[in-house]
């Protein structure tokens, strides 16, 4: 089963929006979303984020914001 997520962040004081396909693979959504916030924080600053969504209707920005800080905080 693949998700479709959509995340909004700020960058250097702009808002920036990346949007893609995932396939689950065993994981939830959230853990989807934080991986691939991490492998954006690799290319760019990300001062922080705004909002995750999955597949258009579902807003998972405060469980993706706790495990972001949790793999901060290891």
């Amino acid at each position: 089963m693949a998700i479709t997520i959509r995340i909004t962040y700020l960058t250097r004081g702009m808002r920036s929006q990346r949007a893609g396909s995932f396939p689950l693979r065993g994981r939830t959504p959230e853990t989807v979303a934080s991986d691939w916030i991490n492998e954006i924080k690799k290319e760019m600053d990300v001062d922080g984020l705004i909002s995750v969504i999955v597949d258009g209707k579902e807003d998972i920005t405060e469980e993706v914001n706790i495990l972001i800080k949790v793999s901060l905080d290891e």
